[in-house]
Protein backbone atom coordinates (compact mmCIF):
# COMPACT_ATOMS: atom_id res chain seq x y z
CA UNK A 1 0.00 0.00 0.00
CA UNK A 2 1.45 3.51 -1.10
CA UNK A 3 -0.24 6.61 0.17
CA UNK A 4 0.18 9.58 -1.22
CA UNK A 5 1.19 12.48 0.89
CA UNK A 6 -0.57 15.70 0.23
CA UNK A 7 0.81 18.22 2.87
CA UNK A 8 3.74 18.11 5.30
CA UNK A 9 3.23 21.59 7.38
CA UNK A 10 3.52 23.47 8.94
CA UNK A 11 39.66 30.79 15.22
CA UNK A 12 46.86 28.79 16.52
CA UNK A 13 46.27 28.90 20.87
CA UNK A 14 42.84 28.56 20.47
CA UNK A 15 42.56 24.41 19.98
CA UNK A 16 39.55 22.84 18.34
CA UNK A 17 37.54 21.53 20.74
CA UNK A 18 34.13 20.02 21.08
CA UNK A 19 32.39 22.32 23.51
CA UNK A 20 28.73 21.19 22.22
CA UNK A 21 29.03 17.57 23.40
CA UNK A 22 26.16 18.34 25.98
CA UNK A 23 23.73 19.87 23.60
CA UNK A 24 25.01 16.57 21.24
CA UNK A 25 24.14 14.48 24.35
CA UNK A 26 20.38 16.38 25.00
CA UNK A 27 19.42 15.59 21.29
CA UNK A 28 20.14 11.69 21.77
CA UNK A 29 18.30 12.04 25.12
CA UNK A 30 15.14 13.60 23.04
CA UNK A 31 15.77 10.68 20.37
CA UNK A 32 15.78 7.97 22.76
CA UNK A 33 12.38 9.47 24.44
CA UNK A 34 10.97 9.46 21.46
CA UNK A 35 11.85 5.77 20.13
CA UNK A 36 10.17 4.50 23.73
CA UNK A 37 6.87 6.26 23.31
CA UNK A 38 4.22 4.81 21.39
CA UNK A 39 3.03 7.72 20.39
CA UNK A 40 5.30 8.52 17.27
CA UNK A 41 6.36 7.39 13.91
CA UNK A 42 9.65 7.40 13.63
CA UNK A 43 12.82 7.20 10.93
CA UNK A 44 16.57 8.08 11.50
CA UNK A 45 19.33 7.74 8.68
CA UNK A 46 23.07 8.73 8.80
CA UNK A 47 25.29 9.81 5.84
CA UNK A 48 28.45 12.41 4.75
CA UNK A 49 25.92 15.76 5.03
CA UNK A 50 23.25 16.88 6.37
CA UNK A 51 21.29 17.08 3.23
CA UNK A 52 21.61 13.50 2.29
CA UNK A 53 20.98 12.10 5.80
CA UNK A 54 17.55 13.96 5.83
CA UNK A 55 16.45 13.08 2.66
CA UNK A 56 16.75 9.50 3.43
CA UNK A 57 15.55 9.63 6.81
CA UNK A 58 12.14 11.46 5.34
CA UNK A 59 11.86 9.14 2.64
CA UNK A 60 11.93 6.02 5.63
CA UNK A 61 9.37 8.21 7.60
CA UNK A 62 7.09 7.63 4.58
CA UNK A 63 7.63 4.02 4.59
CA UNK A 64 6.90 3.42 8.35
CA UNK A 65 3.53 5.78 7.89
CA UNK A 66 2.21 3.20 5.10
CA UNK A 67 3.22 0.49 7.18
CA UNK A 68 1.22 2.18 10.46
CA UNK A 69 -1.65 3.07 8.04
CA UNK A 70 -2.09 -0.28 6.28
CA UNK A 71 -2.94 -1.81 10.28
CA UNK A 72 -5.61 0.92 11.16
CA UNK A 73 -9.10 0.45 9.82
CA UNK A 74 -10.31 3.90 10.35
CA UNK A 75 -7.00 4.78 8.00
CA UNK A 76 -6.36 1.99 5.86
CA UNK A 77 -8.34 2.92 2.67
CA UNK A 78 -7.56 6.47 2.72
CA UNK A 79 -6.02 7.36 -1.06
CA UNK A 80 -5.14 10.49 0.70
CA UNK A 81 -3.19 11.80 4.36
CA UNK A 82 -2.33 14.62 6.09
CA UNK A 83 1.11 14.72 7.94
CA UNK A 84 0.81 17.80 10.32
CA UNK A 85 3.99 18.92 12.52
CA UNK A 86 6.51 16.76 11.60
CA UNK A 87 9.53 17.51 13.41
CA UNK A 88 13.55 16.36 13.07
CA UNK A 89 16.34 16.59 15.38
CA UNK A 90 20.23 16.29 14.30
CA UNK A 91 23.66 15.79 15.24
CA UNK A 92 27.14 14.52 14.30
CA UNK A 93 28.50 11.53 14.88
CA UNK A 94 32.07 11.09 15.30
CA UNK A 95 33.13 8.21 13.23
CA UNK A 96 36.94 6.03 12.99
CA UNK A 97 39.49 8.11 11.66
CA UNK A 98 38.02 11.13 12.34
CA UNK A 99 35.17 11.69 9.95
CA UNK A 100 32.04 13.53 11.24
CA UNK A 101 29.04 11.91 9.83
CA UNK A 102 25.49 13.14 10.28
CA UNK A 103 22.52 11.51 11.41
CA UNK A 104 19.69 12.59 11.03
CA UNK A 105 15.74 11.72 13.02
CA UNK A 106 12.56 12.59 11.43
CA UNK A 107 8.98 11.66 13.45
CA UNK A 108 5.68 12.74 13.57
CA UNK A 109 3.03 12.19 16.17
CA UNK A 110 0.41 9.51 14.77
CA UNK A 111 -2.41 11.82 16.62
CA UNK A 112 -1.12 14.17 13.40
CA UNK A 113 -2.08 11.89 10.47
CA UNK A 114 -5.14 12.30 9.22
CA UNK A 115 -7.45 10.71 6.36
CA UNK A 116 -9.00 12.32 3.74
CA UNK A 117 -10.81 11.19 0.74
CA UNK A 118 -11.28 14.13 -1.09
CA UNK A 119 -9.26 17.57 -0.34
CA UNK A 120 -8.15 19.93 -2.00
CA UNK A 121 -5.25 22.39 -0.56
CA UNK A 122 -5.89 25.83 -0.62
CA UNK A 123 -3.07 28.31 0.56
CA UNK A 124 -4.15 31.05 2.74
CA UNK A 125 -4.14 34.59 1.13
CA UNK A 126 -4.65 36.44 4.56
CA UNK A 127 -1.68 34.81 6.37
CA UNK A 128 0.59 37.28 6.98
CA UNK A 129 4.05 37.18 4.99
CA UNK A 130 7.12 37.90 7.23
CA UNK A 131 9.80 40.02 5.08
CA UNK A 132 13.31 40.09 6.75
CA UNK A 133 15.83 42.75 5.21
CA UNK A 134 19.30 41.32 5.36
CA UNK A 135 21.47 43.02 8.33
CA UNK A 136 24.04 45.65 7.72
CA UNK A 137 27.13 43.35 9.18
CA UNK A 138 30.12 45.54 10.54
CA UNK A 139 33.26 44.79 8.29
CA UNK A 140 35.10 42.76 10.91
CA UNK A 141 31.87 39.84 10.76
CA UNK A 142 31.89 40.12 7.28
CA UNK A 143 35.85 39.35 6.96
CA UNK A 144 35.96 36.85 9.51
CA UNK A 145 32.41 35.02 8.13
CA UNK A 146 34.14 34.49 4.52
CA UNK A 147 36.90 31.99 6.19
CA UNK A 148 36.26 28.71 5.62
CA UNK A 149 39.25 27.45 7.09
CA UNK A 150 39.63 27.23 11.17
CA UNK A 151 43.23 28.29 10.51
CA UNK A 152 42.41 31.49 8.81
CA UNK A 153 39.67 32.36 10.87
CA UNK A 154 41.79 32.17 13.90
CA UNK A 155 44.55 34.32 12.28
CA UNK A 156 42.42 36.78 11.15
CA UNK A 157 40.35 37.57 14.68
CA UNK A 158 43.91 37.39 16.36
CA UNK A 159 45.08 40.18 14.05
CA UNK A 160 42.01 42.22 13.98
CA UNK A 161 42.42 42.02 17.93
CA UNK A 162 46.02 43.40 17.34
CA UNK A 163 44.50 46.35 14.98
CA UNK A 164 41.58 47.21 17.88
CA UNK A 165 38.66 45.92 15.18
CA UNK A 166 37.91 43.05 17.83
CA UNK A 167 37.61 44.15 21.65
CA UNK A 168 38.28 40.58 22.64
CA UNK A 169 38.30 37.04 22.17
CA UNK A 170 38.04 33.78 23.81
CA UNK A 171 36.80 30.21 23.33
CA UNK A 172 33.06 29.30 23.66
CA UNK A 173 33.66 27.31 27.51
CA UNK A 174 35.89 30.49 29.17
CA UNK A 175 33.26 33.48 27.53
CA UNK A 176 31.07 34.49 30.55
CA UNK A 177 27.88 35.51 28.93
CA UNK A 178 28.19 34.36 25.83
CA UNK A 179 25.26 35.66 24.21
CA UNK A 180 27.38 38.98 23.89
CA UNK A 181 29.66 37.60 21.64
CA UNK A 182 29.47 36.55 17.63
CA UNK A 183 30.36 32.99 17.55
CA UNK A 184 32.61 31.66 14.78
CA UNK A 185 31.49 27.70 14.86
CA UNK A 186 33.81 25.18 12.98
CA UNK A 187 34.10 21.17 13.18
CA UNK A 188 36.51 18.90 14.08
CA UNK A 189 38.09 18.69 10.53
CA UNK A 190 39.05 22.70 10.87
CA UNK A 191 36.45 24.08 8.44
CA UNK A 192 34.36 26.98 9.70
CA UNK A 193 30.87 26.23 9.68
CA UNK A 194 29.17 29.44 10.48
CA UNK A 195 29.61 32.61 12.27
CA UNK A 196 26.11 33.79 14.47
CA UNK A 197 25.31 36.58 15.59
CA UNK A 198 25.16 37.83 19.55
CA UNK A 199 21.64 37.80 21.50
CA UNK A 200 19.47 34.57 22.96
CA UNK A 201 18.22 34.46 19.47
CA UNK A 202 21.02 33.92 16.91
CA UNK A 203 20.93 34.33 13.67
CA UNK A 204 23.12 32.64 10.93
CA UNK A 205 25.45 35.53 9.15
CA UNK A 206 25.31 34.43 5.74
CA UNK A 207 21.88 33.08 5.60
CA UNK A 208 20.61 35.79 7.87
CA UNK A 209 17.71 32.35 9.19
CA UNK A 210 17.63 31.84 13.08
CA UNK A 211 20.25 29.35 13.78
CA UNK A 212 21.52 28.09 17.36
CA UNK A 213 24.69 26.56 19.24
CA UNK A 214 22.41 23.46 19.13
CA UNK A 215 22.24 23.20 15.57
CA UNK A 216 26.25 22.35 15.69
CA UNK A 217 27.14 19.53 17.85
CA UNK A 218 30.37 18.32 18.43
CA UNK A 219 31.35 22.02 17.27
CA UNK A 220 33.80 24.24 18.76
CA UNK A 221 33.66 28.52 19.03
CA UNK A 222 35.36 31.44 18.81
CA UNK A 223 33.57 34.22 20.33
CA UNK A 224 34.43 37.96 19.91
CA UNK A 225 32.96 41.20 20.26
CA UNK A 226 33.50 44.50 18.67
Amino acid sequence: MNIRFLLTVLISCLPVAAIFADQTDEVKKQINKIKKSTQYIYAESTAPTEADAQNYAEEKLYDEINKWVATQKKMKNSPNLVVNNKKSLWTTLSMPRGTNMFRSFIYVKKSDIIPTDNATIISNENLTVEKTLAPVLPEAVKAIAACTEYADMAAKIKAMKAEGKIKSYARYASLDKPEDYYLAIYNRDGKVVAVLTPGTERRNVKTNKPDSVKNYGGCGAIGFNL
